[in-house]
C-alpha cells in the first residue's frame, strides 16, 4: 500500500499546483497525492500510519481548524499535519501545536520552502516557515516586554508618592540635605525613605537603589 499525502484546499487551482508540485519532486517519490475541497469526505482517508495531509485554511475559521485539527488526531494519532495559511496568528500557532501538528507556512511560503516542509515531516521532524519563525519570535518578545512592564508596574506600587519623590531626586544625584530643602522635609527623614525603599527592595547600598529604580522605570 502506498503511503498517502492528503491535500485539503477549497480552490481548485490550488490543489491542481500542490499536487502537480509534489508529484514531480523526489522528495514526496513513493507518495499518492489526494486532493479535497471538503473536510467532510476525508475521514476515510486518514486512518493509515504515516499518513501526511496538508491543510491550507483559507476560508475556514480559526475555531473550525481547530476542532478539525483535534477531531483528525483523534481518529489517526499518527496523522502527521502540515498547515498552510495565509493570515497566520501566533496564539493559534502555538494552540494547533499544543494539539499536534507537525508543520506551519505562512502566505510568503515559496515552493521550496513547501517542499523543505514535507522533507521534515516525512524524517518525523517539525517544520515552521521563516516568516512564522519570525512572527513567533515578535509574540514572545511582545510578551516579554508585557511582562517586564507589568513586573514595573507592581514594583511602583510599593513605594508612596513621597518615596518615589525622594527617590527620583536621589536618581538626579542630589545629596539627602539638598532633596530635604527641595522637598520641605528633614534629612532626616529623607533617610528614613532612603532606609524604607532599600528595606523594600532588599537593597544594601544606595547606588544599587539608583541602578534598580531606572532599571525597572521607577523615576523619569
Amino acid at each position: 500500500m502506498r503511503l498517502k499525502i492528503i491535500i485539503y484546499d477549497n480552490q481548485q487551482l490550488n490543489l491542481d499546483c500542490m499536487k502537480s508540485c509534489l508529484e514531480k519532486s523526489t522528495v514526496t517519490k513513493g507518495y499518492e497525492i489526494l486532493i479535497f475541497s471538503n473536510f467532510s469526505v476525508l475521514s476515510n482517508h486518514l486512518l493509515e500510519e504515516d499518513c501526511i495531509l496538508l491543510i491550507n485554511t483559507s476560508g475556514a475559521s480559526c475555531q473550525d481548524i481547530s476542532l478539525e485539527v483535534e477531531r483528525f488526531l483523534t481518529l489517526n494519532p499518527s496523522l502527521k499535519i502540515l498547515i498552510h495559511a495565509l493570515n497566520p496568528d501566533a496564539k493559534m500557532i502555538k494552540k494547533l501545536f499544543d494539539k499536534g501538528i507537525k508543520a506551519y507556512l505562512g502566505s510568503t511560503c515559496s515552493i521550496d520552502e513547501f517542499l523543505v516542509a514535507f522533507k521534515h515531516i516525512i524524517k518525523g521532524k517539525i517544520f515552521v516557515s521563516d516568516q512564522i519563525k519570525t512572527m513567533l519570535i515578535d509574540c514572545l518578545c511582545h510578551a516579554e516586554q508585557n511582562h517586564q512592564n507589568s513586573t514595573s508596574h507592581q514594583i511602583a506600587g510599593e513605594i508612596t508618592n513621597r518615596e518615589k519623590d525622594v527617590l527620583q531626586l536621589i536618581c538626579d544625584g542630589l545629596r539627602s540635605k539638598e532633596i530635604a530643602e527641595k522637598l520641605f522635609i528633614s534629612a532626616n527623614t529623607v533617610e528614613t525613605h532612603r532606609r524604607n525603599m532599600m528595606l523594600k527592595f532588599n537593597i544594601n547600598k544606595s547606588s544599587v537603589l539608583v541602578k534598580f529604580a531606572m532599571e525597572n522605570h521607577l523615576v523619569e
